[in-house]
């Protein structure tokens, strides 16, 4: 029997380069490039790596979707979409996007992190 644990160091992931939209850009134009290491449509969930260079941008996720996240280089912040009520996180520091979140991402510094993504119909 194959053993069914994941180590993304074993795996090539698809890797995308992408920029916000230009109607969601709100300061720079930063370059994101995600790495997709895990998809499982049957559950809703996807893991990966994310870098992006500093910018900022309007987020907003869907009513089925969460967000965890844990930061591994870099500061970015969340805040809400009128800027009020600022998160940062640094190294180290981990949080969830909840479903229906819409606000401002902001890498303050370049910045990489892991993720998972859970969305379910």
């Amino acid at each position: 029997m194959t053993n069914p644990m994941i180590r993304f160091a074993d795996i090539t992931p698809d890797s995308k380069t992408h920029f916000p939209d230009e109607d969601k850009r709100l300061k720079g134009k930063p370059r994101r490039i995600t790495n997709e290491y895990f998809l499982n449509n049957e559950h809703g969930v996807r893991a990966g790596t994310w870098e992006a260079e500093t910018g900022a941008y309007r987020v907003a996720l869907g009513v089925t979707k969460h967000e965890f996240f844990h930061i591994t280089k870099g500061q970015v912040r969340v805040s809400n979409p009128d800027g009020s009520d600022p998160v940062s996180y640094g190294v180290g520091d981990t949080g969830i996007i909840p479903p229906g979140f819409e606000g401002i991402f902001e890498i303050v510094e370049p910045a990489a992190k892991f993720w998972v993504v859970s969305e379910r119909a």
